[in-house]
């Protein structure tokens, strides 16, 4: 038979200081059904295949810049709201949501939470937006250049350590002859690529970001470190700047943190390929998606950054890349997984770098008992590294 009909969406007026917040003019909003208006409207219900649906209209109706703002009636509940946000992905990415509870209405944003204004309604309002727009270079640009500074790490602070651990692990990953030509493909602040010449000696370093300003950073920290050759250029890697025409492919491409970032993977594995000579070897590490930890936040929280939601596992990379011409050399984890980041975040902003210690030597045991034994419990680390070959 037919469908049932969609449920009523609450008055407009009513969720006046949500729209009011997200600068949202009400002649702004229509129904999802309706389409065709910057902000798209929906009311949740608890019934098998709402979210299909819903899902089918933002397909036909959202378009490239839209806003899903989906409504569910009752007493906000997280984990409803981390339901609905893993159905929505990766047409949309949530963003945040308002909780409107006994008078009060309260925005939820990674950024922090505000109140915005009284409303009689209970219920939440999901914020979502296509995850195009919020993966597209012009926002990623934009994200990373204004967070620059806090992607360098912050010397003397408690979490500086582990920080500077992480990047000298994956490095670990990265054996070149001396004197060989190293790319740091997606550089940030630069350090993994540093660690890694640092430990080849005598080697060049390439480095590109999509943020010029990191770039300055990376070459700030290359010459601060007493790597001799240097250059860097801006670029994202669907689209490396390195190598242009008629220059070689590298010995070595390192990346770190990078593939979660990209908003279509499949030309990123191109890209990094393209990179390395035959014979050459590729270091790549991420944060690993089905981590006990990472599986836990998805099920409970109803907001994560969307690299979390757009991470891949150790063997989807290592399947893309054996189909470019790559073979497994070593791989292996790092990064202790729940309680162990909760602990760090606490030890950093409670207890003043207490634990910093203890924590580092925690993660440093875990992780050479990983490589020592072959990486066999990969979903105890929130984090993976893989090191290749280039075989053709």
């Amino acid at each position: 038979g037919m469908p049932p009909p969609p449920p009523p969406t609450p008055p407009l007026t009513e969720l006046a200081p949500a729209l009011e917040d997200l600068g949202a003019p009400e002649e702004q909003v229509a129904p999802l059904s309706a389409g065709g208006a910057p902000y798209l409207l929906a009311a949740a219900e608890e019934r098998d295949g709402a979210e299909g649906e819903i899902l089918e209209l933002l397909r036909a109706e959202l378009g490239e810049r839209g806003t899903l703002l989906l409504y569910l009636p009752g007493v906000p509940n997280e984990r409803e709201l981390a339901r609905w946000r893993n159905a929505l992905w990766p047409l949309v990415h949530v963003v945040g949501w308002y909780g409107f509870t006994v008078g009060h209405v309260m925005r939820h944003a990674l950024s922090g939470d505000a109140e915005v204004g009284p409303s009689s309604l209970t219920g939440a309002l999901i914020v979502a937006r296509p995850r195009g727009w919020i993966m597209s270079p012009e926002s990623t640009v934009e994200k990373f250049d204004l967070n620059a500074e806090g992607w360098d790490g912050e010397p003397g602070g408690p979490g500086y350590p582990h920080f500077r651990w992480m990047r000298r692990h994956v490095a670990l990953y990265a054996p070149l002859p001396r004197g060989g030509r190293i790319l740091d493909f997606g550089c940030g602040a630069g350090w993994c690529g540093i660690e890694a010449a640092r430990r080849a000696g005598e080697a060049s370093l390439a480095a590109f970001d999509p943020s010029p300003r990191m770039v300055e950073i990376a070459a700030e920290n290359a010459r601060e470190s007493g790597v001799a050759s240097f250059e860097g250029r801006t670029g994202f890697g669907e689209e490396p700047p390195f190598p242009a025409a008629g220059e070689e492919p590298f010995d070595l491409v390192i990346s770190s943190g990078v593939l979660s970032f990209s908003p279509d993977p499949r030309r990123w594995f191109d890209g990094i390929a393209g990179c390395v000579r035959s014979g050459g070897r590729l270091v790549i590490g991420d944060i690993h998606r089905s981590s006990r930890g990472f599986r836990k936040r998805r099920a409970s929280k109803p907001l994560l950054p969307v690299r979390e939601m757009n991470a891949w596992t150790r063997s989807e990379a290592l399947h893309e890349l054996e189909a470019r011409g790559f073979a497994l050399t070593r791989r292996g984890s790092y990064q202790l997984t729940r309680p162990i980041p909760q602990l760090m975040h606490l030890n950093e902003t409670k207890l003043g770098g207490w634990l910093t210690r203890p924590l580092l030597w925690s993660n440093r045991l875990a992780a050479a008992l990983d490589r020592l034994t072959g990486s066999p419990l990969e979903n105890w680390f929130d984090s993976w590294v893989l090191s290749l070959r280039r075989e053709a």
